[in-house]
């Protein structure tokens, strides 16, 4: 994946040179890991090259986003088209260890095995979790195929075709379907924060960083690509938001900013980014915050530092929400009511 829309806006405003710096340097160090990790994998599992096709392995989070630093965790998941041997299993995951330790990259935990008829049938139902949720929506957002690009695509548009069926369908629909399930990720993941630094005792400043910046990011960015796609021809809309919504957060809002020619009203959105990008990329930072207590938070130098900016992050968001320009339809209407 590239940075199609980022460079052009650095260029064509008066963004700090430090901010884009900060970005593209977390997307030249994030495309170096994942291309070696490809090309690892890729060795690797010659051994299973009849079931090539058959699933693929996919990256999220930070790496999924392009926004790794030293720091960074891998996170991920093995998609599967029907139930593998065990065998196959265990050596995809005796793989994935393998690949990490000489890619240098740090692994969060196992990869979970999903099926894809259970990502692609389960939506809304009693058995959609919030894990399968999460899974699907960070699939969808966030992704990055490590093997199997052929079973990715085609399990990346079944998912979204399922979503935007009525856009394919008919002319003027607003894709409420996914905008709705995006916005019901984001608002699990915000009672999940609560749960687990209050049930769990898990530290929480980083996490609350993390939710206000990196996870605000990608809900905001998901659905500014959808709203922006009511400014298309009908027959377009689908392709848009298949090439444009799994995008880097700092391509989107480059994206919309450069469409919408808005780029010296709402560029302050980046250089708050960048600056996130920077203090969590510092081993010093991240210690910092994992070992901050709540009852610490008003008095601390670093939080209230970094706070301060997340909220004008949120601010900056809201500001381009309100002045945006989103087709024919009424946005509050579309993510509230």
């Amino acid at each position: 994946m590239a940075l199609l829309y980022f460079d052009e806006f650095c260029k064509k405003t008066k963004l700090p040179s430090a901010t884009c710096s900060k970005i593209a340097d977390s997307y030249k160090f994030t495309s170096e890991k994942i291309s070696l990790a490809k090309k690892l994998f890729q060795k690797e599992l010659k051994t299973l090259s009849f079931f090539k096709d058959k699933y693929c392995i996919v990256a999220v989070g930070s790496y999924g986003r392009y926004e790794a630093s030293q720091e960074s965790d891998l996170d991920g998941y093995v998609i599967y088209e029907k139930d593998l041997p065990e065998k196959t299993i265990a050596i995809i995951n005796e793989k994935i260890k393998e690949v990490a330790r000489w890619g240098g990259i740090r692994l969060s935990g196992g990869f979970n095995h999903i099926s894809l008829n259970d990502m692609h049938k389960n939506i809304g139902g009693r058995n959609d979790t919030n894990p399968s949720i999460t899974n699907r929506i960070l699939f969808l957002l966030e992704s990055e195929c490590l093997y199997g690009q052929p079973f990715y695509s085609l399990a990346y548009r079944k998912i979204l075709k399922k979503y935007l069926n009525d856009v394919l369908k008919f002319r003027k629909q607003a894709p409420r379907f996914l905008l709705n399930d995006i916005i019901r990720y984001y608002r699990t993941i915000c009672v999940d924060y609560e749960f687990k630094i209050t049930e769990e005792n898990k530290d929480w400043a980083l996490r609350n960083i993390k939710l206000r910046f990196s996870r605000k990011g990608l809900y905001f960015g998901g659905i500014a690509i959808l709203l922006n796609s009511m400014n298309k021809k009908d027959a377009d809309r689908y392709d848009y938001i298949y090439r444009n919504l799994r995008l880097p957060f700092a391509d989107k809002i480059s994206h919309i900013l450069l469409e919408q020619k808005k780029v010296r009203e709402h560029a302050d959105i980046l250089t708050l980014y960048a600056d996130f990008l920077e203090e969590i990329s510092k081993a010093k930072t991240r210690t910092h915050l994992k070992r901050l207590h709540k009852s610490d938070r008003n008095r601390d130098e670093k939080f209230r530092y970094i706070e301060k900016k997340a909220n004008s992050f949120n601010e900056g968001i809201k500001k381009l929400l309100n002045k945006g320009t989103w087709g024919d339809k009424d946005y509050i209407d579309l993510l509230v009511l």
